[in-house]
């Protein structure tokens, strides 16, 4: 199984891994880490006590610069809410509540749509015929998500390209010299926004700043270590789901797609189940020897959950995309303390973003002979590009 990211699809090999065994140990970098693929004990993995995520766990051959982990901050600096545990993450995700109620959800989501609305008058009027050809993820699906996050979290006007080339580079880049200088870059622009706040519009941002007098005492490195996790998670996971729904859609004729309210909730379920845009999620560190399925896994040893593998229980079909399934028992959000926080608003905003898609462009289809391809980093996994004729 790779380790370095590239442009490969790692979908293949993670189901091709879930084959071999329930837990598969794996070569990693100059030692070895543990994969959990059969679903139930994946549940398990997520919600086990001793399971921890803790910064501090991480051991020495996984610090290295321009991966995800080993580009975390120090904890003493700030811990991020996904590789923290106990009342550090009961603390963040505290401070994020507000932020993500349903209130403010339902706000945001008038905000994608007013968003969603421009893109969509853009792609209209940017085609020279009806049988010119758009590339769906540069021009629409990455775009919104990315629009979107800049402007929830107050983000200056010019932010929306400098982040789109960063986190490419950081997240897909084979060069680890370049992964870990645009890591930097990535740090280096929210530190600037935070430590000069004038530019900035009202947000998330100016939000955790203001919090900093408040009872649970939000610290500078916290607001950038929290403002870069909300980059990455509420942007390049966002654009994948959006790209990979429209896929499907696109390459069924029209009267299959999605077409009410209800068909499109149950057509993202089923994207998010086919498709997780984290294929797995972040680390995983046992505190203690653990035993899984009958396999033991030592204590201190770095695991990952395959949530590729766990949302296709063998003998059901699961390899097919069937949006009446409605994506049934996937786990893409995670399960227990560490469920995804924003799932609501990721929800919705892939909904809206597919939904008005089709609406304006019933016709839409993928360009004859085109080839799709799908790229990973070891956690994350999208659409390169989608070609396609709106017709």
């Amino acid at each position: 199984m790779p380790v370095d990211p590239g442009p490969f699809d790692c979908m293949p090999e993670l189901l091709a891994a879930a084959r071999v065994a329930p837990v598969v140990r794996i070569p990693y970098l100059e030692e070895h880490a543990w994969v959990v693929c059969e679903p139930e004990l994946v549940r398990t993995a997520l919600t086990h006590p001793k399971m921890a995520k803790d910064i501090t766990l991480v051991p020495q051959f996984m610090r290295k610069p321009g991966l995800m982990v080993g580009s975390q901050p120090p904890p003493e600096y700030a811990r991020a809410m996904i590789m923290s545990d106990g009342e550090d993450h009961a603390r963040i995700r505290r401070v994020h509540q507000p932020v993500l109620s349903p209130r403010n959800t339902e706000r945001w989501g008038e905000r994608v749509g007013v968003k969603v609305g421009g893109f969509l008058d853009e792609l209209e009027q940017s085609r020279s015929s009806d049988s010119a050809e758009v590339d769906v993820v540069t021009d629409y699906t990455h775009r919104v998500p990315l629009a979107f996050i800049s402007e929830m979290l107050g983000l200056p006007l010019e932010a929306e390209r400098r982040l789109r080339s960063i986190t490419d580079v950081m997240l897909y880049s084979s060069d680890y010299p370049a992964r870990q200088e645009a890591v930097g870059a990535l740090f280096g622009a929210v530190e600037s926004w935070v430590q000069n706040p004038a530019p900035l519009r009202d947000g998330v941002i100016t939000g955790f700043l203001a919090a900093a007098d408040g009872p649970d005492k939000v610290t500078e490195g916290e607001v950038i270590v929290w403002t870069v996790g909300m980059i990455i998670t509420g942007y390049e996971t966002t654009g994948s789901l959006i790209s990979a729904s429209l896929y499907e859609a696109l390459r069924r004729p029209s009267e299959e797609r999605p077409g009410t309210d209800e068909e499109i909730k149950s057509w993202i379920e089923e994207a998010l189940r086919v498709h997780p845009p984290f294929p797995h999620p972040t680390w995983r560190f046992p505190t203690e020897d653990i035993e899984l399925g009958g396999y033991l896994i030592p204590k201190g040893a770095p695991v990952q959950v395959s949530i590729a593998a766990a949302n296709r229980k063998p003998g059901e079909g699961a390899d097919s995309f069937e949006a009446a399934r409605g994506g049934h028992g996937h786990l893409s959000f995670g399960l227990g303390m560490h469920y995804c926080i924003g799932a609501s608003l990721v929800r919705l905003e892939a909904q809206i973003a597919v939904r008005e898609f089709l609406r304006r462009f019933p016709r839409a289809r993928l360009s004859t002979g085109s080839s799709v391809e799908w790229e990973s980093e070891w956690m994350i996994r999208r659409l390169s590009a989608l070609p396609a004729v709106l017709n």
